[in-house]
């Protein structure tokens, strides 16, 4: 009887401790659990890319806040959603300075993950200090596919890469029924590992697909004249154009071509004309130009409709939505996607869950290979009256590419 009563005292004892040792573990353990998930990205807001990197800033803080007002992110070892905290620094378009900024979010703000900014350039150098702080990067914008093949192994890149974008403009070209489709090419080159690759790929693919690059010329990132290039072009009969201009060099290009007479039935400047504010820089002299289009206001994913309507909430004079919001929007929905996979704050966890990506964002299905760059899916959108028109692939237009006239018929 004594030894009943003797267990059951002790049993009672134990089920009071283990439960008083659960109380003080949980409790310790929500102590632990920080109040926010802290992401940083260097984004240029001044200097020569500030319009682009304003579309980026834009497309993160709208997907943060839809995020956010869900409870923000379930990570499973706090056992509760944590709020992202997004801490966004100005490069001033400089990648020296964006290199500095983003180390000092790895020192000293701590964050898990960097969000890329805006243009080749500078995210070339905020691959390499992902790379070297050992921080997961994803990175809208970022074409060039040479760094990709550096080995780097937190570096992810949910984008178009040159060879894409090039193909892009191929295959816009095939789709022109033969008696009007140009097929002597214009190649303004600029003096970036972006455009050099570019121009590789616009030489190359000429040669397979049956065209002539009859004015193959190069031009220096910071150039602001491109009378000399435009000449030559329309000496040469050139009526195709393809580039890879800043957005001010974008505006400039068009500007003298329109003095200088060029119209060439298809011209495509890959940057610059797919950002919120070239229509109203450059009015109905925008018409025609084509740009990249690997995301749509149209597309029918997930929170796409969503996405568009918070920023016309926000901007509501703007007739067209940049590139650069939508493809910023659908890194955050993968940067988040893998932080609640990997269960994990700790970067090498969500290294690991991003490289198994495999998520419907905005911009549709999303996948990476084994170097990091995206499995998406791409086209080309065009400026047509005012509104930015998805003209490729033909499944997905929005409109039926248009053919430019000459300048005074417009």
């Amino acid at each position: 009887m004594e030894k009943d009563r003797s267990f059951r005292k002790r049993g009672l004892f134990l089920g009071v401790f283990i439960v008083l040792m659960l109380f003080f573990s949980t409790s310790l353990f929500a102590q632990t659990a920080p109040k926010t998930v802290k992401i940083g990205t260097v984004v240029p807001l001044t200097g020569r890319m500030a319009s682009g990197g304003k579309d980026v800033k834009v497309g993160y803080e709208i997907a943060i806040k839809h995020i956010n007002d869900n409870g923000g992110v379930m990570v499973k070892e706090f056992g509760r959603k944590l709020p992202i905290e997004l801490i966004m620094l100005d490069d001033e378009s400089d990648p020296v300075k964006t290199t500095a900024r983003l180390d000092k979010l790895y020192s000293v703000d701590k964050v898990v993950a960097y969000l890329g900014g805006y243009s080749s350039l500078l995210n070339v150098a905020g691959m390499s200090a992902g790379e070297k702080n050992k921080v997961p990067w994803v990175g809208v914008t970022i074409a060039v596919e040479g760094p990709f093949k550096r080995g780097f192994k937190y570096i992810f890149a949910p984008f178009s890469m040159s060879s894409d974008q090039v193909r892009a403009f191929y295959d816009i070209l095939d789709s022109i029924p033969k008696p009007d489709r140009p097929t002597k090419i214009a190649h303004f080159e600029e003096q970036s590992d972006w455009g050099v690759e570019c121009g590789r790929y616009i030489r190359e693919f000429a040669k397979k697909r049956g065209y002539t690059v009859v004015t193959d010329q190069k031009y220096a990132t910071a150039a602001n004249d491109f009378s000399s290039l435009i000449l030559a072009a329309k000496s040469a009969g050139a009526d195709a154009l393809f580039s890879v201009p800043s957005p001010p060099q974008s505006m400039v290009i068009v500007r003298q071509m329109k003095q200088l007479d060029y119209a060439p039935k298809v011209t495509t400047l890959i940057r610059g004309p797919d950002l919120t504010t070239y229509w109203d820089a450059m009015g109905a002299d925008a018409n025609y130009i084509l740009s990249d289009g690997n995301w749509h206001e149209t597309m029918k994913y997930p929170n796409n409709d969503k996405l568009v309507k918070d920023f016309y909430a926000l901007f509501p004079k703007e007739k067209s939505i940049g590139l650069p919001v939508g493809a910023a929007y659908a890194a955050v929905q993968i940067l988040a996607d893998a932080i609640e996979r990997a269960g994990s704050l700790d970067r090498d966890k969500i290294r690991d869950a991003l490289s198994t990506t495999n998520l419907v964002t905005v911009r549709g299905p999303v996948k990476f290979r084994p170097d990091g760059t995206g499995i998406i899916s791409y086209g080309l959108r065009q400026w047509q009256n005012g509104k930015l028109e998805l003209v490729s692939p033909p499944e997905a237009a929005t409109a039926k590419l248009l053919i430019a006239p000459p300048w005074n018929k417009r």
